[in-house]
């Protein structure tokens, strides 16, 4: 059996190439596969004029060659293309039509047409009704397997709580009191319940804050036993927390930091600033995620100890396994040489 081989076009955003990983993952769930990353920028060019391009079918070759300053005789072989981020558009579908394979992109797809994609997986419920598109989770390369139920506090909640901390984004602002608050939590919690805390920042993250977070958790007797510094660590490390928490808190800035843990199948509190405020599209997200019962909402303000066990026992995380439910997905919808059909999905390996 010759491996699939998978080539993703990466932006150079770690919040984009991660879902590409997530979907590269799954396939690689079917057996031998090799997934390689090039990366591509439209230089100037907008969005629009690529999207004209694209639908006015020019030679893909120049065309790629011309936007990206990528040679297809150079670039990787490849059974199935796949991008996530609007700079990747164009790339995907000439590539596509270049090799002759099926391609996936997670997103939006702008002015460009569906019609040049094999499927669309998107996390906007009004997206889903276009052509090859299908409302989706935003895809993970974590497995959610766990071998062993972590412990729980004396009240039944997680003995150890994840915290991750984003930063202002958009209309949604972090005052200087939602940080006292969230810097608060983790040694009320411990006081409270006998919690120990991994802590994440990103990109988005006050200096400041962070520089808070690595003070506390130096401190001898801290609540904080990990800390997982981006400044240091760089992206794409999230998992190690992840793996080590029974429930998350999460600032609602993100809504990847919040679909990757209740991708992980943890308990999800997403807590938000006064400052509050999304995208339509991105609301709707949300409510898809609340409505199944993944994940609850709650403001920074008043957050208490008591709150935050009460809200996180009432999360009922998903059963199956995210990864392999995409899986199931890409499985019928590619028709990749190493995969197999939905009915004979239950054959998939249980780890990778």
């Amino acid at each position: 059996m010759f491996p699939t081989r998978i080539l993703i076009l990466s932006d150079g955003r770690p919040g984009h190439y991660n879902l590409s990983e997530g979907i590269a993952a799954a396939i690689e769930r079917f057996g031998p596969a090799r997934t390689v990353r090039v990366e591509v920028r439209r230089g100037g060019w907008s969005g629009a004029a690529l999207a004209g391009l694209v639908r006015a079918r020019l030679p893909a070759r120049t065309m790629l060659r011309l936007v990206y300053g990528h040679d297809d005789a150079r670039l990787p072989p490849a059974d199935v293309i796949v991008s996530a981020g609007a700079e990747t558009l164009a790339a995907n579908v000439w590539l596509a039509r270049i090799r002759v394979v099926p391609n996936v992109f997670y997103g939006s797809l702008r002015l460009f047409d569906p019609y040049d994609f094999t499927l669309v997986l998107t996390s906007y419920a009004r997206n889903a009704r276009l052509p090859n598109h299908v409302l989706a989770l935003k895809p993970s390369r974590l497995d959610p397997e766990r071998t062993a139920p972590l412990p729980a506090s004396k009240s039944g909640a997680p003995l150890t709580l994840g915290l991750l901390l984003g930063g202002d984004a958009g209309e949604t602002i972090y005052a200087q009191a939602d940080w006292a608050a969230l810097l608060a939590l983790p040694g009320a919690m411990q006081q409270r319940e006998g919690t120990r805390w991994l802590v994440a920042n990103s990109r988005r993250t006050p200096e400041q804050v962070s520089d808070a977070v690595a003070r506390l958790t130096a401190e001898p007797g801290s609540p904080i036993s990990r800390f997982l510094d981006v400044r240091t660590a760089g992206a794409g490390t999230l998992a190690q927390v992840l793996a080590d928490c029974g429930g998350v808190v999460c600032t609602a800035d993100s809504s990847s930091m919040i679909s990757e843990c209740v991708w992980a199948r943890l308990p999800t509190l997403a807590v938000a600033p006064a400052a509050f405020r999304v995208t339509d599209n991105e609301r709707s997200y949300r409510e898809w995620l609340t409505q199944r019962g993944w994940c609850r909402n709650v403001p920074i303000a008043g957050l208490s100890p008591e709150e935050v066990a009460t809200a996180l026992a009432a999360v009922t995380p998903m059963t199956e396994n995210p990864q392999v439910a995409l899986a199931q997905l890409l499985g019928t919808r590619l028709r990749l040489p190493n995969t197999r059909s939905a009915d004979m999905a239950s054959d998939l390996r249980a780890t990778k």
